[in-house]
């Protein structure tokens, strides 16, 4: 697989967060510097700006106590050993930095800030402010600043100078800009403010009738560009806030549940029981459950908010009632993604209320402590909330803060909002930046959101009942077709989304001389067309595979002649060379994204995929007589077929002008097959003789999936498994399975084998185990919904007369699927059984199941008869 992106499932609960009540910026911290003034009057402004300045960050949200001005006469040692005390800040707090002066160029070439003494280079800053975990928000106000930004450029800081990078040496006019913007609305985004700075100093140089000497810089943590005024910012949207409000219905305040820790130092504590925790527990107990779940989420409120400077914050807060010991470890032991500076999760309300309305309170201070980045269980934070049991009430509330991946275009999210317990009562707020064509579907549950424009943003929300518990079942259909879900986009079409990803791979698909060489070796001699696309595909099948998606290389392929000299490559790598050795060879082929093992909501523009594969269209005047597509991902899938998760999924084929969706299909090779035969010869023990399986297309790729890589004691365990399955009675020996590598010959398998006279060998496939329950709510798709044939022939040769009386045959049809099975005479000494599934329609709706599973059942008695 590819295409990485920031992690965001978790348990499904995990992947949304709520607000809440605690202060948005309670340990944020933030430094103002005032440098060497030059004159009264720049003393005086500078003075002026930093107080106003103190006075705005109070008014977002910030401690004032947190805020130090440094003035007078600052020396480079002051504001490092400032800068060093803020490093014990959290990466879910805020890290101000602004500096009032003149600028300039150090000795070395690097741009500075004037102070007494050693200039404060970009370099000192640079070096004390990668030490700050927090969220980092720093402006140069100063006049030749633009030389900062290349060197303070970060994924977790965004930094703005008064200049661009040269030739604007003058005191600028923007830091007061900048305060008035920040006047305006200091709850605002710092894009919306370095924005709107920019337009009031453009009309204060027009108002004057002045040329204007100063050009605003923006770097941008997200996108990891320097940009220009309006740094990618709509002002036409009305005035928007930080979202420090709570979506989706607040978090209960500190009124409404005590669990703020009384012991700074504890992990969790206990608390007595209250009135409030003995009506929560006492609304539990009534609540009812006849399907009989292990816990029920009593209510959910869940959240998601877009800022304008494409950061997320995701919220949610659930209550779930635990009705069986089972469940308490799943809900107790939770995971928080954790993975500074692009996420950062934190914890607002965690405890546990016990059956006598007692409480054990988690200190949501710990949870960083308890943070493993890149560790055994991946970039997570754990909170762990002890003696959870039957009859307890677990609460979670938390937020989670996220740089949307700075390789994609557009905002696209995905919201579950299933759990593994039924939800009873869920409120959903999804809040989107107002005056861009963003996109909110619910799917696959009913309701109607209300609509509303609030603060610059459109805001979504819908109040739900009761959501059934995300019940996984064997060979269910894709999640996103039967699982309730948010889906969030601000993709405006499948053409724009095409135009983007042709530009982020422009010149991947660059052929040199080293493909067309390996291009004509492979096609010399080869008779025909199909020929050649099947050397092409086997050689680029039998390349390693590498999975390579760090940053944009997620996204974009490497070119086929890297690929080719490193020997390995992904999906879209591997992917991107079969089609150039294709087309080097006069063979047209296309690039195609899909969502491999997932499905794709093709009315719902937004980024779904998780693969790439080849489509060459059909050309049968030269002899293909069908599409093909090709997947020379796993090394294991026969040429001609399509491998497992690509059926039936709509891929988006790059053309030479358009991009279109279309069906992935199995082509002229629309059945997979399994074919076993047993001849077996009577003695005085029963039978004995040779088993031999033959297999193709899905069923050939299962098997060699099941081998490939195994040691011989490995393959002979797994084989005689297998054959025990089919043959309980029997006993096996000598078995022999192909080479599982060798795509050019289907794989078989070989053993030789005796058993008793009173049974004959059966035939399962996985399939068949799905059809053991009563009834089924919801599609069931076999063999990844590709055709399949099963065909088993049993030869009996007897020492003396066969029977004269066969067994009566079975002859089954329902809902197309076709069973049977078949008796029929060789000679005087020799019977054989014929017994045959034919599931042209392997995806069974549940309108179907019992009629399908009633033939299944009937043929799976004939095959007793002997």
């Amino acid at each position: 697989m590819w295409f990485t992106r920031t992690p965001r499932i978790v348990p499904l609960f995990a992947t949304l967060v709520v607000a809440a009540s605690m202060p948005l910026y309670g340990a944020s911290k933030a430094i103002i510097v005032t440098g060497l003034s030059g004159s009264s009057q720049n003393s005086e402004e500078f003075r002026r700006l930093s107080l106003e300045t103190k006075r705005l960050l109070v008014e977002r949200g910030l401690p004032a106590d947190q805020i130090e001005i440094i003035s007078g006469t600052p020396t480079r040692d002051a504001v490092l050993a400032q800068l060093k005390q803020a490093a014990s800040s959290t990466p879910e707090d805020e890290f101000w930095l602004v500096l009032f002066g003149h600028g300039g160029i150090s000795k070395n070439g690097v741009s500075a800030f004037q102070v007494s003494g050693p200039r404060l280079t970009a370099e000192d800053l640079k070096t004390a402010l990668d030490a700050i975990p927090a969220r980092q928000f720093v402006f140069i106000g100063t006049s030749a600043s633009g030389g900062f930004l290349p060197v303070l450029q970060s994924p977790k800081r965004a930094t703005l100078s008064a200049t661009k990078n040269e030739g604007e040496g003058d005191w600028p006019r923007y830091p007061g800009e900048w305060v008035n913007a920040f006047a305006e609305n200091p709850k605002a985004s710092f894009a919306r403010i370095a924005a709107q700075a920019a337009v009031l100093t453009e009309e204060e140089y027009k108002n004057t009738s002045l040329a204007q000497t100063e050009h605003a810089r923006l770097a941008d943590p997200v996108t990891g560009t320097i940009l220009e005024p309006p740094f990618g910012v709509n002002l036409e949207a009305q005035t928007e806030t930080v979202s420090n409000k709570s979506g989706a219905g607040a978090l209960p305040n500190a009124s409404e549940i005590q669990v703020e820790p009384r012991k700074p130092k504890a992990e969790w504590e206990k608390h007595p029981a209250t009135e409030e925790t003995k009506k929560i527990i006492a609304a539990a107990r009534a609540t009812p459950n006849p399907e009989g779940h292990s816990a029920l989420v009593l209510e959910q409120r869940l959240g998601f908010t877009v800022e304008e400077d494409r950061t997320t914050d995701q919220l949610t807060y659930w209550r779930v009632y635990i009705t069986r010991d089972e469940a308490a470890g799943e809900w107790a032991n939770q995971f928080f993604p954790q993975a500074p500076p692009v996420v950062t999760t934190k914890l607002e309300i965690a405890r546990i209320i016990q059956p006598d309305g007692s409480a054990t309170v988690y200190n949501p201070a710990k949870l960083a402590a308890c943070t493993d980045p890149g560790g055994s269980c991946g970039s997570r934070a754990m909170a762990y909330l002890p003696d959870a049991k039957a009859g307890c009430v677990i609460e979670i509330g938390y937020r989670t803060r996220a740089l949307l991946n700075s390789a994609l275009p557009h905002v696209s999210e995905v919201l579950p909002l299933l759990h593994s317990a039924p939800a009873l009562k869920t409120s959903v707020e999804i809040r989107v930046p107002e005056k861009v064509a963003y996109q909110v579907k619910l799917n696959n549950t009913t309701g109607e959101p209300s609509v509303k424009t609030e603060d610059g943003r459109k805001v979504y929300r819908w109040e739900l009942g009761r959501l059934p518990a995300a019940e996984m079942l064997p060979f269910s259909p894709p999640w996103a077709q039967w699982q309730a879900y948010v889906a969030v986009s601000s993709l405006p079409s499948w053409d724009e989304f095409a135009e983007w990803y042709r530009r982020l791979a422009k010149d991947s698909d660059e052929i040199d001389d080293s493909v067309k060489k390996m291009a004509a070796q492979l096609a010399e001699d080869a008779p025909s067309r199909l020929d050649k696309i099947r050397r092409d595909f086997d050689f680029v099948s039998s390349l390693r595979y590498v999975a390579i998606e760090m940053g944009v290389q997620g996204f974009r392929p490497r070119t086929p002649a890297r690929v080719l000299a490193d020997h390995y490559g992904d999906c879209k790598d591997k992917a991107n060379l079969l089609i150039a050795l294709l087309r080097c060879q006069g063979i047209e082929a296309n690039f195609v994204l899909l969502n491999r093992g997932g499905s794709t909501d093709v009315s719902f523009p937004s980024w779904q995929f998780n693969h790439a594969i080849a489509f060459v269209p059909r050309a049968p005047a030269a002899g293909q007589p069908g599409d093909l597509w090709l997947d020379a991902t796993d090394s294991v899938t026969p040429f001609g077929y399509v491998s497992p998760g690509d059926f039936g999924r709509n891929g988006l084929v790059f053309g030479d002008k358009k991009a279109e969706f279309k069906i992935v299909t199995s082509g002229s090779n629309s059945n997979s097959e399994i074919c076993d035969e047993w001849k077996l010869e009577q003695d005085a023990q029963g039978w004995h003789g040779q088993f031999r399986r033959s297999a193709t297309g899905m069923e050939d790729d299962q098997l060699r999936r099941v081998f490939r890589g195994t040691t011989p004691v490995q393959r002979s365990t797994v084989l005689y498994g297998l054959l025990a399955q089919l043959w309980p009675e029997g006993d096996f020996g000598k078995g022999v399975v192909s080479d599982a590598s060798a795509l050019s010959s289907p794989i078989e398998l070989k053993a030789e084998t005796t058993g008793p006279a009173d049974h004959l060998p059966l035939i399962t496939d996985p399939g068949l185990e799905a059809f053991t329950a009563p009834e089924r709510d919801r599609q069931l798709c076999l063999n990844d919904g590709q055709p399949f044939t099963l065909t088993q022939t049993v030869q009996l040769h007897f020492t003396g007369q066969a029977p004269a009386t066969l067994p009566p045959a079975l002859q089954k049809e329902a809902a197309g699927q076709k069973l049977s099975v078949v008796w029929s005479r060789v000679d005087g000494q020799t019977l054989m059984r014929k017994a045959q599934l034919e599931f042209a329609h392997p995806t069974i709706d549940p309108k179907d199941y019992a009629a399908v599973r009633h033939a299944v059942r009937e043929w799976r008695m004939a095959l007793d008869r002997l």
